[in-house]
């Protein structure tokens, strides 16, 4: 049996929440240097620096991508923040799966999950694909994007489940 492997990363939306946090961490870097260099002028701007360098990490940090690989039937999911930090995030067979289908079809809207792992771009498109597992805790929707090509690796490992989008 030839060996299946595919990757494909996509880079995750940024929320509200997001957003916010990022707006708050320029804002209390400007206000610090304002207040900092009128009240303790030197360490004031000592200061600023620092928090300065904080806001850089939260816009670091606050950057996502999601790396799918998938090998033999195995999808595994990497989250990587700021394009340095690599953290695993998730591992699925696909053995286990019911079905993978686009999220918005209708043999997805009608089964019930226990659990949601969002590992998508954020954004509610045609790309967006489901994963139906079960296991003994429930039944897991994994939404993610995948590209033609690891659709088509998905239907060479479990041609019975895959609902390709017509």
């Amino acid at each position: 049996m030839s060996e299946v492997f595919v990757e494909h990363i996509v880079k995750r939306k940024a929320d509200f929440k997001t957003v916010l946090f990022r707006i708050l961490a320029v804002l209390l870097t400007v206000l610090v240097f304002f207040f900092g260099t009128m009240f303790l002028g030197m360490l004031g701007i000592t200061i600023t620096i620092l928090i300065g360098y904080l806001a850089y990490l939260v816009f670091v940090y606050t950057s996502v991508e999601y790396e799918y690989s998938l090998v033999n039937g195995e999808l595994t999911i990497e989250k990587i923040m700021g394009q340095r930090k690599r953290k695993f995030a998730n591992e699925f067979d696909l053995k286990n799966a019911e079905i993978i289908a686009p999220t918005f079809s209708e043999e997805i809207q009608n089964k019930k999950t226990v659990l949601l792992l969002d590992y998508s771009s954020g954004n509610r498109s045609d790309a967006l694909y489901s994963i139906i597992l079960t296991d003994k805790e429930g039944s897991t929707q994994v939404l993610f994007e995948p590209t033609e090509k690891m659709l088509d690796a998905m239907l060479h490992v479990r041609p019975n489940i895959v609902k390709k989008k017509v």
